[in-house]
């Protein structure tokens, strides 16, 4: 077993990361992926204050579809109101806290299914039998709380801080560096949901970089973008994200070669189309792409030692419209890398506990790494 560190003491490793360069970094110690009290702190200071990604605009198209999600153990119903508006509701009656809801569909109402309180889709409750006589019961005020939403590129983000800043001025400088990916205009074509062994910062870690393409990912993505074709780009201006870039083997340039980018090509740079970018925007959302193509997820803490993970494949209209096909050419190569990832997390937690398990050094291929790091010491050292 690992010998348990304070949690001064991680603090202080994680405020050593602000002094120090990119190639002067170590890993974080097994301690900051195993103390309750370090996991206490992300909650409180980075995950309940910033924007979380629980969706996307296109899993509820009509007025009244709707779907549930858990946001660290909030109960959240997303649901696209009679008004066309698309809002996050608490999923908690306001009588006796059962869960109004469950599942996707579509409906009109939301009725408890315990004693039968109503909601429409907007949150205000529409009927409450039997509450006669209650002198503590307020129609006109009783309501499904509603939580910050704001829409990105047709993501859904959630924020539980009332107070946080507006999240479409953090985005605006990463924008400017994907626009000609068109993001925006994308659409789904794959789907994924999953539960991932191990702490947040290990799914985070493994999802922005591509160094780990050299073992990993060595016979999947690897062969398509070796690791030893990674490089940084100059970090944002802003600090709101990381990325990094990897060339192409030349073997996959060939002409009709089944993963050569798709439909419109003109908007892109010669550097866009012959490499993949990873871009991480902090805490926990991720976008690897291709041109008009683009394989995202989602992280949440599910307690200290388990990640729930949600994301999906996106590609431009005119690609699915040529390819109708593509996600089923696409989707074992998807699964089976995601499937690596999860591994690679369940590996790494159970290793954190052993006790020879100690700090290694960063890779200049890991640049991203260090700079998360700094991301969790701005936010955990020096909290606003």
């Amino acid at each position: 077993m690992t010998t348990a560190a304070s949690l001064e003491t991680l603090v202080d490793v994680l405020a050593e990361y602000l002094m120090l360069e990119d190639v002067e970094c170590l890993s974080l110690p097994p301690e900051a992926y195993l103390s309750p009290e370090l996991h206490r702190l992300e909650l409180e200071r980075i995950f309940y204050r910033e924007w979380l990604c629980v969706g996307r605009e296109e899993y509820v198209p009509n007025p009244g579809d709707y779907y549930s999600f858990d946001l660290l153990s909030e109960p959240l119903v997303i649901v696209r109101g009679e008004d066309g508006q698309i809002r996050v509701l608490s999923s908690v009656c306001r009588h006796r806290y059962m869960p109004v809801i469950e599942g996707a569909g579509n409906t009109k109402r939301f009725v408890c299914p315990y004693h039968s309180w109503t909601y429409a889709t907007d949150g205000t409750l529409v009927a409450a039998p039997f509450m006669k006589g209650s002198k503590r019961f307020e129609r006109d005020s009783c309501r499904l709380p509603e939580y910050r939403l704001e829409s990105w590129c047709g993501f859904i983000f959630v924020n539980l801080d009332d107070e946080a800043p507006p999240l479409a001025h953090r985005m605006t400088t990463l924008d400017s560096h994907i626009a000609n990916y068109r993001v925006g205009q994308q659409v789904e074509i794959m789907h994924y949901e999953s539960e991932w062994v191990g702490n947040w910062k290990l799914s985070a870690e493994n999802s922005m970089e591509y160094y780990h393409h050299v073992g990993l990912h060595k016979a999947t993505v690897g062969e398509q973008m070796p690791a030893r074709n990674a490089y940084l780009p100059p970090p944002p201006t802003d600090l709101s994200f990381t990325h990094e870039r990897c060339g192409i083997n030349e073997a996959f340039k060939t002409a009709n070669h089944p993963f050569n980018p798709k439909g419109r090509l003109d908007s892109f740079t010669e550097e866009e189309l012959n490499t993949g970018y990873l871009v991480y925007v902090f805490p926990a959302f991720t976008m690897a792409m291709r041109p008009n193509a683009n394989n995202w997820l989602s992280f949440r803490p599910n307690g200290i030692e388990s990640t729930k993970i949600l994301g999906g494949y996106l590609v431009s209209p005119e690609v699915r419209e040529e390819f109708p096909d593509l996600a089923e050419q696409r989707r074992e190569l998807i699964l089976r890398v995601n499937e690596e990832d999860s591994h690679a997390t369940t590996e790494l937690a159970k290793a954190m506990r052993s006790s020879k398990a100690a700090r290694g050094p960063l890779s200049p291929f890991e640049g991203t790494i260090a700079q998360f790091y700094r991301y969790l010491a701005r936010n955990i050292v020096r909290p606003n």
